[in-house]
């Protein structure tokens, strides 16, 4: 494959998926319905729509069950062009509740296409790239990507303060491109796809089940990527309950502009990216996950720490070298998000270890972001003023996550090499 025009491609559908990036469309929420709908509800939709690209993966067992066996790039043009249209309709919304509602249902309905791309994406990557090369040329193809999620998220957030209509036109622009990109992806090809669905195939037939009871099947016989799970799951929950906490912080302790408020939660992380990108995958191309993760995860905790000393502590310049340090860490950690199940699956089984993966991390999208808007609220009502101690909350698992991989590094040992 052309990896170039691969880019090229992924570029345009970022651009469409930059305006549904999870703290982009959390500020929305806050921007178009915060005078319109009561304050705890505005919130709890906010919680839902910035752990939307997590709990979204809940759907991503039956994406790998239907995928199997399947051509992969006929399976994703329609999911991207539904994606598309989606993004292009949250342009026509109304305020007020019912606005509110619909947004919620658009954005919901995007979110859940593109699980499925994401599903079906990391396979092909993992058939067309070697091991070797397969994270710097994914890094590659993500540095794109956060230039345009970057973009998209700067420019909503400025004109959300300047007005209805540009916002409103840039929501359908973006839309364009994204079908623009899903168009574009006829010309993509699968190496040696034939004997890749008939492996797939013979795994089904030989009992590979993608539904629950094909979880705790895989979890039971594989103990080193359910350590790895664990692990995951705890450091992933406090990172979603950070942005929607953090968006609420900013708006009412810190009383920051909604540019800042994208640009602290989404932007300045993703413009971080493509400084780091291929440093992290050269490190990727020549560790194993659990090495990996050990090494970014501490990052996260120094830059999660600044960010809640400047909301508890009152101090606004902290965010930045906070949202910088979070930046720096998520551009690694998209990396392995998308890579690391590579490491412990046999070949075939690619898509039934990431369909774990991706639903581990929806259950936890579906249950961490409104525990913590509700630790907040809990808080208030406890005693007013107190409620931005919530912020250690997501500030504890992170903690606890680093340190689970700090352990699994130690006994990297007992894992072995990475796979080929």
């Amino acid at each position: 494959m052309d990896s170039a025009f691969e880019r090229r491609v992924w570029t345009l559908v970022y651009v469409c998926l930059g305006i549904i990036e999870g703290g982009t469309a959390a500020v929305m929420v806050r921007s178009l319905f915060g005078d319109a709908v009561p304050p705890l509800a505005v919130d709890l939709v906010l919680a839902i729509v910035s752990a939307a690209p997590a709990w979204a993966n809940l759907v991503s067992l039956a994406y790998a069950r239907r995928a199997q066996g399947r051509p992969k790039i006929r399976f994703l043009r329609p999911l991207l062009l539904a994606m598309a249209a989606c993004v292009g309709a949250l342009a026509l919304l109304p305020g007020g509740g019912a606005g509110l509602v619909a947004f919620l249902v658009l954005y919901t309905t995007a979110r859940l296409l593109w699980a499925g791309v994401d599903t079906v994406r990391s396979v092909i990557w993992s058939v067309n790239y070697p091991r070797r090369l397969r994270a710097r040329v994914t890094g590659r193809i993500m540095i794109n990507g956060s230039i345009a999620l970057a973009g998209s998220g700067l420019l909503l957030g400025w004109l959300l303060e300047h007005g209805n209509v540009g916002y409103r036109i840039a929501v359908l622009a973006a839309a364009a491109c994204g079908a623009a990109g899903a168009f574009a992806l006829q010309r993509f090809r699968v190496r040696q796809e034939s004997r890749l669905l008939a492996l797939e195939l013979d795994r089904v037939r030989a009992g590979a089940r993608f539904d629950l009871s094909g979880i705790r099947d895989l979890l039971v016989r594989d103990p080193r990527y359910r350590r790895y799970m664990v692990a995951q799951s705890t450091f992933g929950a406090g990172h979603l309950m950070l942005t929607p906490l953090l968006v609420i912080c900013l708006d009412e302790v810190l009383h920051a502009s909604e540019f800042v408020q994208v640009a602290i939660t989404a932007a300045l992380p993703i413009i971080v990216m493509p400084a780091v990108l291929q440093g992290w995958a050269a490190f990727l191309d020549r560790h194993h996950i659990v090495v990996f993760r050990a090494a970014h995860a501490w990052i996260a905790v120094a830059g999660s720490l600044l960010l809640a000393a400047a909301v508890l502590a009152e101090v606004p310049w902290l965010l930045w070298p906070g949202a910088l340090l979070m930046g720096i860490s998520l551009a690694a950690g998209s990396l392995g998000w998308s890579l690391g199940h590579n490491d412990f699956a046999p070949r075939g089984e690619e898509t039934r270890y990431m369909a774990l993966h991706v639903t581990l991390t929806g259950l936890r999208g579906l249950l961490a972001p409104p525990v913590a808007i509700l630790a907040y609220y809990g808080l208030r009502r406890l005693s007013p003023g107190i409620e931005t101690w919530s912020m250690s909350l997501p500030v504890g698992l992170i903690v606890s996550g680093a340190w689970q991989f700090t352990a699994m590094r130690r006994d990297h040992g007992a894992v072995g090499p990475a796979r080929t």
